[in-house]
């Protein structure tokens, strides 16, 4: 699912481990135990018709928990329940010297803490237990439009740090003048005749249903559950519109629909060098973890240096740790700040004019625009960083200690060596 190529991932340097079972659902103590390459979607096929679901559940049914775990998950309910690793309870692991451990909060609480973000830099994840809550079948969804950067971050930060915050916030960014937040509740009953299908295979992709709020001044709608967690996986958010622009068609919808979306890990399996070029050089795939109250100047930062619409806007809570690992809130923050996902999948403004640009250095302008801001750059996206950069961003203290102290060094390659740019282009 990463949009980096990662070339130490050949064939042949791999060992095929399964790994893909879901062990145990556990109602009365509110656990699921699972292996790591078990999908999101899978695991929901499991978890709705018993009436639970995960807090956390990211859009994209084809990410696996294990990865969600080590790499990065969030979800329009991490303003609530934070990241998806603060949602694992524990895990099993296989260190570099062969052993296997189990970590939790409670138990090696130092390698525990350490592993989210390291990309397995530690060891190997061989089994996780996640926490379980109970669900609603349909999610009661508002539409508010919002006109402007200023607004929509005023309107946002309500929606997300209010006492009473709904079950789901997002927002959607068109362009510097209209965006529509989103609040979603769980409900055990619809509203006869304002039911959304959202992933119908016939329904018209939900970024841009969503713009027609815009317009109308809001509203509100009842959506099943199970197709509220997939809402953005036919157009694959709007990224969908470059695979296929005319996707979104209602023809295309009603004859060819059910055909989406095309499986991210096949096309990237038979991109040839070309399309692997433009996508680098021409196309950004950025998750932006920043401050909440460096929203608006984030914003003002992407609509001056990439022009790319649309924008998708999470909430996500960050909480203090004992210990603390990569990334947390800062020092002035009690236990916990809230954080913004600012998702930047677009082809940037002066590309489509046909103006020569790199998105690469794009990134690279970033990467220290984050760093600048106290923010975080998604670790499956491509980075730009260089070994102290890296260093700038994330706080690497506990990392280091716990990769001497449990056998990784020497063993497992380094986090920063499968992040840099060398490791995913092959150099």
């Amino acid at each position: 699912m990463s949009s980096r190529i990662a070339h130490y991932k050949r064939p042949e340097n791999a060992i095929r481990i399964e790994l893909n079972d879901i062990l145990d659902i556990d109602i009365a103590r509110g656990i699921a135990r699972v292996e790591p390459r078990v999908t999101v979607g899978r695991l929901l096929d499991r978890l709705l018709p018993l009436g639970w679901t995960l807090p956390v559940v990211p859009e994209l049914e084809d990410l696996t928990v294990g990865g969600l775990f080590l790499g990065y998950g969030v979800e329009v309910s991490s303003h609530r329940h934070g990241l998806f690793n603060d949602n694992v309870l524990a895990c099993d692991v296989v260190l570099g010297d062969g052993r296997m451990v189990r970590a939790s909060a409670t138990e090696r609480a130092d390698l525990f803490r350490a592993l989210p973000f390291s990309l397995g830099a530690l060891g190997f994840v061989v089994a996780l237990e996640l926490r379980i809550v109970p669900a609603a079948p349909y999610v009661r969804l508002a539409y508010i439009p919002a006109h402007g950067f200023a607004e929509t971050c005023r309107i946002f930060a309500d929606e997300a740090c209010r006492a009473d915050a709904a079950d789901f916030v997002e927002a959607i960014v068109f362009s510097p003048t209209e965006s529509v937040v989103i609040a979603g509740r769980f409900d055990a009953r619809a509203e006869a005749g304002r039911v959304h299908r959202a992933n119908a295979w016939h329904a018209p992709w939900f970024a841009a249903r969503s713009r027609k709020f815009v317009a109308a001044g809001g509203g509100e709608e009842w959506v099943p559950l199970d197709h509220f967690y997939r809402r953005h996986v036919r157009g694959i958010y709007w990224e969908a519109g470059l695979i296929v622009p005319f996707g979104n068609h209602p023809l295309f919808r009603f004859l060819l629909g059910w055909t989406m979306p095309p499986k991210i890990a096949f096309l990237k399996l038979t991109q040839g060098e070309r399309i692997k070029r433009f996508y680098d050089e021409k196309h950004i795939v950025q998750d932006a973890l920043v401050p909440l109250r460096e929203l608006e100047a984030t914003l003002a930062f992407l609509d001056a240096d990439i022009e790319g619409y649309p924008l998708w806007l999470c909430p996500m809570r960050l909480d203090r740790t004992t210990p603390q690992g990569f990334v947390g809130p800062g020092l002035a923050a009690d236990s916990s700040e809230m954080y913004v996902d600012v998702g930047v999948f677009v082809v940037p403004g002066p590309v489509r004019r046909g103006e020569g640009y790199s998105a690469l250095d794009a990134v690279a302008r970033l990467g220290r625009f984050l760093i600048a801001h106290r923010g975080y750059q998604a670790p499956y996206a491509v980075s730009m960083l260089d070994r102290d950069g890296f260093r700038r961003m994330f706080d690497c203290r506990l990392y280091d200690a716990v990769r001497e102290r449990y056998g990784a060094a020497g063993a497992v390659m380094d986090v920063f060596d499968k992040l840099r740019r060398g490791a995913a282009d092959g150099g």
